[in-house]
């Protein structure tokens, strides 16, 4: 596939929706008043958690694909990943500084840890004496970040051996299978109510580790990219269709449960729920030509809508601003603070990769032509 193919598609788009659809499953999971199973159950139709880690696997798989220059991907990772989690990680600590002064005072060395793992890659751990601050976790959604940048890691080494054995599709197939085994294990046959299993149920589904249980659906994503130009003539235009069929498959693994393969609510989706999703990301990122360019205008608010709610829901729930009230506060204070990381840190930050890949690419071709 062209390079044009691939920048005319509405992902951006779909990244925001996935974005919106954490935000207002954690508004009606933690914040108070707003609880609702039932909205629970019809927004698990498409999860966001799942949908983000294939679109990321579909990207990320394509412009390695590209330009397997590991200087110029490592530096683009980091670029997209770091700046932003950076402001995000300040603008909680501002708000603890602001809303609950003391506990960060007497715990000032345990703090102090916290946040230096909040900016590196070790997001997942919440110390004790946050427990008394909003619902409990400062931004629970950040266990999310170590797991990505495991992906980004194993990627390329998924790739460089599977091009050796002259197999990377089978590879690819044969550990994702793995992974959604090891997801199904750690999810569904760890009994969460047992306090002797916890400790392991937590290292499998939100510690850095679990990246291993979480793989398979990147894998997903790298798979469609490397399979796109068969599934391209399929899913283009036909968004509306794949909806329909995701939509469907949902309603009935909401009745009928048999994981790993039909499973919903909550991030470990079963495969076949995965499967359909997928080509409904993929139908609405091939269909209506730029749309995403109209609505957003440039504008990639995934990322900041992502990083951002659970800070602001949790000052919310310190003051006692809760409910709907609270929950509109949140949604509109959420897509403010995106638009702001957008347009000064995270668009800038990205500004940044051209001229760091072409410096790279040029110190490649000069180690190349010193070594012929």
């Amino acid at each position: 596939m062209s390079r044009t193919d691939h920048s005319q598609n509405n992902f951006d788009l779909v990244r925001v929706f996935a974005a919106a659809q954490v935000v207002v499953v954690h508004l009606i999971s933690y914040m108070p008043e707003l609880r609702s199973e039932t909205w629970l159950k019809a927004l698990s139709l498409f999860p966001g958690v799942p949908i983000f880690f294939f679109i990321s696997g579909y990207l990320i798989g394509g412009s390695w694909r590209r330009n397997p220059n590991l200087a110029g991907y490592i530096a683009g990772r980091a670029l997209r990943i770091f700046p932003g989690l950076w402001a995000a990680g300040l603008f909680s600590l501002v708000l603890l500084v602001l809303l609950f002064p003391q506990p960060l005072i007497d715990n000032f060395g345990t703090a102090a840890m916290w946040m230096a793992m909040q900016l590196s890659f070790l997001q997942s751990w919440n110390p004790p004496f946050l427990r008394d601050y909003g619902m409990g976790v400062a931004n629970p959604v950040l266990w999310t970040i170590p797991v990505e940048l495991a992906f980004y890691v194993v990627l390329p080494l998924l790739v460089l051996v599977g091009q050796r054995i002259g197999r990377l599709r089978t590879l690819l197939v044969g550990v994702a299978l793995v992974s959604l085994l090891l997801c199904w294990w750690a999810t569904a046959l760890l009994d969460r109510h047992d306090p002797q299993v916890e400790l392991l149920r937590k290292l499998m589904t939100i510690s850095p580790v679990s990246f291993v249980s979480w793989l398979w659906m990147f894998l997903l994503g790298v798979l469609a990219q490397l399979e796109f130009e068969r599934l391209r003539p399929i899913v283009t235009g036909r968004a509306v269709p794949f909806i329909t069929l995701a939509t469907m498959v949902g309603l009935v693994s909401l009745v009928v449960d048999l994981p790993p393969v039909l499973h919903l609510p909550g991030n470990e989706i079963g495969l076949l729920n995965a499967l359909v999703n997928a080509l409904a990301c993929l139908a609405v990122a091939y269909s209506y030509p730029g749309l995403a360019t109209r609505w957003l205008r440039g504008f990639d608010l995934s990322y900041g809508v992502y990083l951002y709610h659970m800070p602001i829901a949790n000052a919310l729930i310190a003051v006692g601003l809760v409910g709907w009230r609270g929950g509109l506060v949140v949604m509109v204070g959420t897509f403010v603070c995106a638009f702001l990381s957008w347009v000064l840190i995270e668009r800038r930050a990205l500004a940044l990769k051209p001229r760091l890949q072409r410096i790279f690419d040029k110190r490649a071709r000069m180690a190349t032509g010193a070594t012929t």
